[in-house]
């Protein structure tokens, strides 16, 4: 049996803000979210997402962190993500790692990309490049949403 829900890609931003207590109210939503309209989609992370919680230094935080994501479904940076995520890089003043997740999202067709960073990722300039990269390197364009939209 195959899941027919839309592939939501979630960057590291997402189970991070789901216990960041230094913004209670991104908190609560994230926590919200997750529960309420999250299982209505099948949720993949990566490994990027894996080594930048690996990497949390506070102990305690880091083991809840992978607790929250140890179930979901775990997808593999492919050299082809890695080229795409080059060709962001090459257009786009943003980090390696947020160009990977972007294009792992891209290359395993995910439908929606969700995360809170609105710097480098969920802004309308980035966004429309993103997709013009993508369309020019044969992938579907993909919506990136912060989790304020997911729904609306």
């Amino acid at each position: 049996m195959t899941d027919s829900r839309p592939l939501l890609y979630l960057d590291t931003s997402i189970p991070s803000a789901y216990y960041n207590d230094r913004q209670p109210e991104r908190q609560l939503f994230t926590q919200r979210l997750w529960h309420d309209k999250l299982p209505n989609h099948h949720l993949v992370i990566s490994n990027i997402t894996v080594k930048e919680i690996d990497a949390t230094k506070n102990r305690r935080r880091r083991k809840k962190l992978q607790r929250l994501i140890h179930l979901l479904d775990t997808r593999i940076a492919t050299p082809a993500g890695v080229a795409l995520a080059n060709e962001y890089l090459k257009i786009l003043s943003m980090p390696e790692y947020d160009a990977l997740h972007v294009a792992i999202a891209a290359v395993f067709s995910c439908e929606i990309l969700l995360s809170w960073n609105f710097r480098h990722i969920v802004n309308d300039r980035n966004k429309q490049k993103i997709n013009e990269i993508n369309l020019l390197n044969g992938y579907k364009s993909i919506i990136i949403l912060s989790p304020l939209k997911l729904g609306d």
